[in-house]
């Protein structure tokens, strides 16, 4: 008898241990909050006392049906407490993420809480949304570990998942970029010498014309000089005749230069370097107007510096070609040796 009693008691001591085991298998689970999966606050200045928006990350972990998130910021931060100040956006949030559902404008400010409204999230995805940077969240002083939280919450409000996030702020979050371009110029004559050949009473004579080339990141452009080392026009040393200028430096007007009359000057054109450059190459008054000549209009050089033409921006080659034309008459002494030099410069306008 005492036997089977002690058995009896074993078989129920081993079911008693076997529905003490398996019981929490069988009984209800009730869902408990936790912390998000994943969570993160980007501000958009870092700058104490510096006015900024932000953008919020987090990653639920419990399912449930989400219909609000609480923004916490940390003690010193100034919270902005109208709601309607709240606004936000889900454009430009980071790669990967997804734009949080049923995310608007803040419906309640209490401390340094900011409630806005969601709908349900789905686990394991991380959702982002951003919130404006006018007249809503000011930095506090600079330091570090400052510490907010993130809250998930269903109707009731009833916190669903929740998690803390740390910030820090910097006296200045800027670094000024800064650079200089030095000013550059450059000059170059295609050649040295310019030949008019024979001459004939019965037609204007011109030479090949000889071209100066500019190049110069000066923002107000370039002007070119001219000046003639004669003050008679072309001179010949064996004879001591010569080939006078026609009419004097004005400035303003070419002059008429016609075969049959013993007259020189100076043909000055140019060719804007197009797209390369930024300014306009001109004549105009008081910049080379008088040598905007053609086959038989020149201007008329002096022994100083004249301007024969200028551009007013940038330029990656702008050119500017002079030309000699002469006449002669029929009685004009003659010589192989008739010659003026001509110095032509130029200089950018930084």
């Amino acid at each position: 008898m005492q036997q089977k009693v002690v058995k009896n008691l074993s078989i129920f001591n081993l079911i008693a241990i076997i529905v003490a085991v398996a019981a929490p298998f069988f009984a209800t689970q009730n869902a408990q909050a936790g912390g998000l999966g994943q969570l993160s606050i980007r501000l958009d200045r870092m700058a104490a006392g510096a006015t900024t928006g932000g953008t919020v990350c987090a990653r639920p972990v419990t399912v449930d049906t989400e219909t609000l998130v609480m923004v916490t910021f940390p003690t010193g931060f100034t919270v902005n407490p109208t709601a309607t100040n709240w606004t936000v956006t889900t454009t430009n949030i980071p790669s990967g993420t997804t734009a949080w559902p049923g995310i608007g404008t803040a419906t309640l400010v209490a401390g340094q809480s900011v409630t806005f409204p969601s709908t349900d999230l789905t686990i394991a995805t991380t959702y982002c949304f951003n919130f404006s940077g006018t007249t809503t969240l000011t930095n506090a002083t600079a330091g570090i570990d400052k510490v907010g939280s993130v809250t998930t919450q269903k109707a009731g409000p009833t916190t669903i998942d929740s998690s803390q996030f740390a910030l820090a702020t910097i006296t200045d979050d800027t670094i000024i970029v800064s650079a200089t371009v030095p000013p550059n110029f450059s000059f170059a004559l295609s050649g040295n010498t310019d030949t008019l050949g024979t001459l004939s009473a019965s037609s204007v004579s011109s030479s090949a014309g000889k071209t100066a080339t500019i190049i110069t990141n000066a923002s107000n452009g370039w002007v070119a000089w001219v000046k003639s080392a004669s003050a008679s026009g072309l001179t010949s040393a064996s004879t001591g005749a010569n080939i006078p200028f026609i009419g004097t430096a004005a400035d303003n007007t070419v002059a008429l230069i016609s075969a049959g009359t013993s007259s020189y000057g100076l043909d000055v054109t140019w060719t804007d370097a197009g797209g390369l450059s930024t300014g306009v190459v001109s004549q105009a008054a008081n910049f080379g107007q008088e040598f905007d000549g053609d086959a038989t209009h020149v201007g008329t050089p002096s022994t100083t510096f004249q301007p024969i033409a200028a551009a007013s921006g940038i330029t990656a080659g702008d050119t500017v070609t002079l030309t000699e034309r002469v006449a002669i008459s029929a009685l004009q002494a003659s010589a192989s040796d008739y010659t003026d030099t001509l110095t032509v410069i130029a200089a950018g306008r930084f």
